[in-house]
């Protein structure tokens, strides 16, 4: 499936003045003061065959009463429930003559899905059941139910009324229709507006059928070509598409009206948005929408995958689904919006976002810079600075405004640089005698022409002029600093700096004349965080984003306080952090955003012991990429009080004020099947006393990003609470006991409430033995027989007993350390290893927990024991040993694999997160120096991978091994996965 993508501005069409006039009469429902955000900016994410569809090709679109999408397509009938596709190409079960589905519509009324197709094959679906008519052996390009509950069907022959018990009726040009070429019906019911009428488009104009007659009426103020779409809006407008263009028929009036001005291209589907805007499908533009003032485009440019639009269907929730001949497309508001190179950014990591004295948002990616060349608050757009040959490809580390609109730009490769009116006008760097050009951090002190420059060298202040930088002050770690590696700069009210690392901060106590002292703090004696990566001055307080959760402090007093997992935040790592105007908190990291209510974290801030309550986003919120990134800033609070972040595929927005009103509820999930060992059953069917597995199957039929929600299950009768499935859709049970069981499902997304609870009730029969009063005589027979042979026997087995424990016990002690522990390092050895590894990979399978396994291969090994000898070579051993049983926890397992290989397992943790513990093992070792054998120099190679659904422990082993095997080819001393 692919992920989140959203569009380039497209075509916002401006009207000449002509039209613009013509628009004041436009038929829609849209109020004056109704505004909508362009198509481009809407969460988009679309599918094709790769993603599990038969054909790319997506002809119709509908929905039933249980929330399932329906597709027709050229390779037959698709039901999807948002995780994945159904398919019914086999024509033994459907009943069509041909697998192709060219239309399809929902019955409300008998709840019946309606496929047509080639050859005359129209079909209903329901209850799992496939009901055939045939009518001709012509294509059927559209079916209704009309205002008398009488199914009609389009053929290229005419149109055929289809009432239940009777012969099809046929209808062609001899009964009034233009022509025998008909493609369209749609009806409508009576109303103060309009008649009663069935309407069809043929391939030369509309017609409608006139009970009176039995006949129908060719449609004059409809021009004779070829119809593609019709519908009514909201204010009871009728609307036709042909390929002339648009015609309307207000309400009470005889006469359709052409639409105000022509259409741009020819017009296939028809569909009214939320607004009451008008949406048009097009053969070459893609979607347009069309509203009172203004139009925008939708497009391949804009991220659709096929600019020819077959249907456009909005759903129960007002989704709006564009099914095209590539593939299906999903378009939804979301609360957050966001910018990547489609929408004009240069570059799609972001890593910097700031704002100018207009108000602008400007971007820093790996690739470019990008500002923003509109101001409104719903139509954003960005353009790329390419005025100088450095900025077409200029990797942005920080970004910051100064005064009299002069942008400073911190660099990877190139320095700092000065832009005026987005020209390069000065440029500092090693080249001007800078140490580093690697540029984190661009401060303007206000007032001033100084800025504060961090670079991976130290901390400068350098003085702006005119087309020059002049370097100021250099402070390094010989003036105090912890660190020369400069991540983030933060100022506080009373002119202190905060100097954040990777490793370590400074405080820098001020002087005069701006100057500073730096002091190194301690921060291991208050938090077990390390890297900083930004910093921000809110409300009397110094907040800080870190590797561990954020850090706070006041200024008044020295009361640092530490939220992190152990608080109940869902992860660790933070990248940046703010606060919006009601100041709540704000926290991004690799896993999504984090929004802490105010009175939440006032509350955690007074008792610590409290659990954090928090809000998390991620893509199923209109983020391109939950991957934020770090940069000087990565997050800024622009004019309108909007938040911006930079993440790993564009530059992401959202309106805090929105955020209480947004709401993500989850439906009540649909229990798609039951499975025994005979298969599929109905809900009433009892489960057979021999039946040795049950499983459930469920979904919950939400669309806005159905892979993040989670699902809880219980069978009341054997479980005694709710079980965690995370996003599984399946759960299954054996050897159930005979007796009634309720199966309880419920869905969320994260972050969201729980949905309402789904139950089905099933019985599983007994065995004769299995009832009770066979266990309660049985039972009192074995009682009889046991106490009769335990009286005789107790007294003899009693002394024996006391004899052997004592001498199998200390033999066993003896045993167990010979077979399961390495001589040499204490470790477990291959043995206790796999013994491990099984028992971990069933635990595994049974909890549905992740497991990672790693292959540690000490470099150059033998090296080492020529140089050192066997003897130099064991203490390596051995503290290679020690080492890693300090950085692992105690329930991972760590083992002598052989020779110079180790192993370790991670139960319940998934890759990455074995690769973060691994990252700081590599290190520790290449850092580790051995008592009396100094000048070895000692690097790992690690293999590491996860444990798969379908995986044995062997083949595990396999893939690590061979993930080492790789670690070793590329060069050794690093970490590869699998």
């Amino acid at each position: 499936m692919h992920f989140w993508r959203y569009g380039l501005l497209g075509t916002f069409a401006i009207f000449s003045t002509i039209a613009l006039a013509a628009a004041e009469s436009l038929p829609l429902n849209q109020s004056p003061e109704t505004s909508s955000i362009p198509l481009n900016q809407y969460a988009l994410r679309s599918w094709n065959t790769r993603d599990g569809l038969p054909h790319n090709s997506i002809n119709r679109i509908t929905q039933s009463h249980e929330g399932y999408l329906w597709l027709a397509t050229w390779e037959g009938p698709v039901r999807y429930n948002g995780r994945s596709f159904r398919i019914y190409d086999d024509t033994t079960v459907t009943k069509m003559r041909e697998a192709g589905a060219l239309s399809v519509d929902y019955d409300e009324s008998s709840q019946e899905i309606v496929f047509s197709g080639p050859r005359g094959s129209v079909v209903t679906y329901r209850n799992n059941n496939w009901t055939p008519e045939i009518i001709g052996e012509n294509f059927v390009f559209d079916t209704v139910v009309d205002y008398n509950e009488v199914r009609w069907a389009a053929t290229a022959k005419g149109v055929y009324r289809l009432k239940e018990g009777e012969e099809p009726v046929h209808y062609t040009e001899r009964n009034g229709l233009p022509t025998d070429f008909t493609f369209r019906l749609f009806a409508v019911s009576q109303s103060e507006s309009h008649d009663a009428r069935l309407y069809v488009g043929t391939r030369r104009g509309v017609a409608y059928y006139d009970e009176k007659t039995d006949s129908f009426i060719a449609i004059k103020s409809i021009s004779q070509a070829q119809v593609r779409a019709l519908t009514i809006l909201s204010n009871d407008t009728i609307v036709v598409a042909n390929d002339d263009g648009l015609f309307y028929l207000p309400p009470q009036a005889s006469d359709f009206i052409p639409w105000p001005y022509a259409m741009k291209d020819r017009v296939t589907a028809l569909s009214e948005t939320s607004e009451g805007c008008l949406l048009i499908g097009t053969f070459t533009r893609g979607v347009g929408r069309l509203c009172q003032h203004s139009e925008d485009w939708l497009s391949i440019e804009n991220g659709l995958p096929n600019s020819h639009v077959l249907d456009i269907y909005r759903d129960n929730d007002g989704t709006i689904w564009i099914g095209t001949h590539g593939g299906l497309v999903q378009l939804r508001q979301a609360l957050f919006r966001s910018f990547t190179p489609h929408h004009g950014l240069k570059g799609a990591y972001v890593r910097s976002v700031n704002t100018d004295s207009m108000g602008r948002v400007w971007v820093g990616t790996n690739d470019g810079i990008s500002r923003q060349t509109t101001t409104s608050n719903d139509w954003i757009a960005f353009e790329a600075l390419k005025s100088d040959p450095k900025l077409s490809a200029l990797s942005v580390l920080s970004l910051a405004h100064g005064k009299d609109d002069i942008v400073y730009v911190g660099s990877y490769t190139e320095g700092l640089l000065q832009l005026i009116d987005g020209k390069i006008t000065a440029q500092l760097s090693r080249e001007q005698g800078f140490a580093s050009n690697e540029i984190r951090v661009v401060l303007p002190l206000e007032q001033t022409d100084l800025l504060l420059v961090g670079t991976a060298r130290g901390l400068y202040l350098v003085r702006t002029k005119s087309g020059a930088f002049e370097v100021v002050r250099h402070y390094t770690t010989a003036d105090g600093m912890a660190a020369d590696f400069v991540s983030s700069v933060t100022m506080d009210s009373e002119g202190a700096l905060w100097v954040s690392s990777t490793l370590s901060l400074t405080y820098f106590k001020p002087l005069e004349d701006h100057n500073w002292q730096p002091e190194p703090v301690e921060l291991a004696s208050f938090t077990g965080a390390s890297n900083i990566f930004s910093g921000t001055f809110h409300n009397g307080r110094i907040w800080f984003a870190t590797d561990h959760g954020m850090l706070t402090r006041s200024l008044k007093t020295n009361d640092w306080q530490w939220l992190s997992r152990r608080d109940g935040l869902p992860f660790d790592k933070t990248f940046t952090i703010n606060f919006d105007a009601a100041d709540n908190l704000w926290l991004g990291g690799a896993r999504g955003i984090l929004r802490v209510a105010k009175a939440d974290l006032e509350r955690w801030m007074i008792d610590n012991r409290l659990t954090i309550q928090y809000q998390l986003f991620t893509e199923v919120d209109g983020m391109v990429s939950r991957q934020l990134t770090t940069g000087g800033p990565a997050s800024v609070v622009d004019k309108n009080g909007h938040l911006w972040f930079a993440s790993a595929l564009g530059a992401v927005k959202v309106d805090p004020e929105a955020v209480d009103k947004y709401s993500r509820s989850s439906p009540a999930p649909v229990i798609e099947s039951i499975i025994t060992d005979e298969g599929e059953i109905d809900v009433e069917r009892r489960i057979s006393a021999d039946n040795t597995r049950t499983e459930f199957r469920y979904v919950a039929l939400g669309y806005h990003m159905p892979e993040a929600l989670q699902y809880q299950v219980r069978l009341v009768g054997y479980d005694s609470h709710w079980i965690d499935r995370g996003n599984q859709l399946e759960t299954a049970y054996t050897a159930l006991a005979p007796g009634e069981y309720t199966f309880m499902v419920r869905s969320r997304y994260p972050g969201g409430e729980w949905s309402p609870v789904t139950a089905v009730t099933l019985n599983k029969s007994a065995y004769f033995y299995q009832k009770p009063w066979f266990w309660f005589i049985f039972s009192l027979v074995v009682i009889l027989l046991v106490s009769l042979a335990i009286h005789l026997r107790i007294r003899s087995l009693q002394h024996t007993k006391r004899r052997l424990q004592g001498l199998v016990q200390k033999k066993t002690q003896e045993l167990e350390a010979m077979a399961l522990q390495d001589t040499l390092t204490g470790l477990a050895n291959r043995r206790s290893f796999d013994q491990q590894l099984d028992h971990e990979v069933q635990n595994s399978r049974r909890y549905n927990t992740p497991l990672s396994v790693a292959l540690i291969d000490i470099d150059y090994f033998k090296q080492i024991n020529d140089t050192y000898l066997h003897t130099g070579g064991d203490v390596v051993l051995k503290q290679v040993a020690e080492l890693l049983q300090q950085l692992v926890r105690e329930v991972d397992g760590v083992a002598r694999w052989g020779g110079e290989e180790f192993a370790i397992i991670f139960p319940q943790t998934m890759l990455a997160d074995a690769v973060l513990v691994l990252e700081r093992i590599r290190v520790a070792i290449e850092n580790l120096r051995v008592e009396n054998f100094e000048e070895a120099r000692i690097t790992v190679s690690i293999g590491v991978t996860e444990l798969t659904k379908e995986e044995s422990s062997a083949e595990l082993l396999k893939n690590a091994d061979r993930a080492l095997y790789t670690a070793k080819e590329q060069g050794r001393n690093r970490i590869v996965t699998v």
